[in-house]
């Protein structure tokens, strides 16, 4: 007759313990490794440049602080009567982000955006005179509204290259849509 081995109680509990030992184990230490990647644990050196190398959406908001002091300044700088009625109009949802979530700090209207989702947001009413417009080349600010000129730059003191310091860093102010407001809206919409 064959025995068969059995494991004492403590024997399976060490086992136990040791399994989850290297769970947990592994489990902060893909935590960290996270934590690493989606947030700036550091304002700078080898943990701010490993985030930024892995984390595009982190990249994109550097500059967000300067990009809306500079569509502030310029706002301030316009004449009374076109501050008045005054939008800011941006060409995608990092932009529109940056001016819906820190722009009530600087006194900026809400964003107009034809982005994604936004665009079911719609313009203002009365709709704005003047814009402020992100996002766009100078050909495409003057392919789509009135009277462009360059106003400023989108710059980040720390020199992060994102889509906003590369693609497109200039900031313009227009006049209105070259097609009416309905009709301009109707024909906006994008996705990206």
């Amino acid at each position: 007759m064959r025995r068969t081995a059995t494991t004492s109680p403590a024997r399976r509990w060490v086992w136990s313990a040791s399994a989850q030992g290297v769970f947990f184990t592994a489990l902060t230490a893909c935590g960290l490794l996270m934590a690493a990647i989606i947030l700036p644990l550091a304002p700078s050196g080898p943990l701010m440049r490993f985030a930024l190398k892995n984390n595009g959406d982190l990249r994109e908001e550097i500059g967000w602080e300067e990009m809306l002091g500079t569509v502030a300044a310029i706002r301030d700088s316009l004449p009374a009567d076109q501050r008045e009625n005054v939008g800011i109009f941006v060409g995608n949802y990092g932009e529109g982000g940056a001016v819906e979530i820190l722009g009530p700090a600087y006194g900026l209207p809400a964003p107009i955006s034809r982005t994604n989702s936004a665009w079911l947001r719609g313009y203002p009413e009365p709709p704005p005179t003047t814009l402020i417009v992100l996002g766009y080349s100078q050909e495409g600010a003057g392919a789509n509204f009135t009277g462009c000129r360059l106003a400023g730059h989108v710059t980040n003191a720390l020199g992060v290259e994102n889509e906003e310091s590369r693609d497109h860093p200039d900031i313009f102010v227009c006049g209105p849509p070259r097609l009416p407001w309905p009709e301009f809206w109707k024909h906006a919409r994008n996705f990206g």
